[in-house]
């Protein structure tokens, strides 16, 4: 919610903090926070969505359809198979023996996740590097 004078307005649908629908089946769509995401995992022909509790909300959309969806909000294509919300990373590191990197995320979820070298410049804009 954004502070306005001394009353509250719900952001719009483009804005971050917009709740958005999850597509769980035909016919049925679940409203959820962006900021709850931690990630969206490919899984198949469908995607995975986690946050902080240990089962995933499979959404039937392909990444590539939900990445659509989050990328206005923030979000940011670690790997071809992970959208990540950088307001949950801990930290981003080096594999270890190698030129690749990696990212950590928050308790409760502390899953560590690929990035891809396509995906890392993406990923420091995402906090504000170059």
């Amino acid at each position: 919610m954004r502070k306005t004078g001394s009353s509250f307005s719900k952001p719009s649908g483009g804005e971050r903090g917009a709740r958005l629908l999850l597509h769980l089946g035909p016919g049925l769509r679940q409203a959820i926070d962006p900021g709850e995401i931690y990630f969206v995992e490919a899984v198949g022909d469908d995607t995975r969505v986690r946050t902080h509790t240990s089962r995933a909300i499979r959404d039937v959309r392909p990444l590539g359809e939900i990445a659509q969806v989050l990328r206005p909000r923030g979000f940011v294509r670690a790997h071809r198979n992970y959208l990540v919300n950088p307001a949950h990373v801990r930290e981003v590191r080096r594999r270890a023996g190698g030129e690749d990197w990696e990212l950590r995320l928050e308790p409760p979820v502390n899953l560590v996740l690929p990035v891809s070298r396509s995906a890392l410049r993406a990923l420091w804009e995402a906090f504000g590097e170059e």
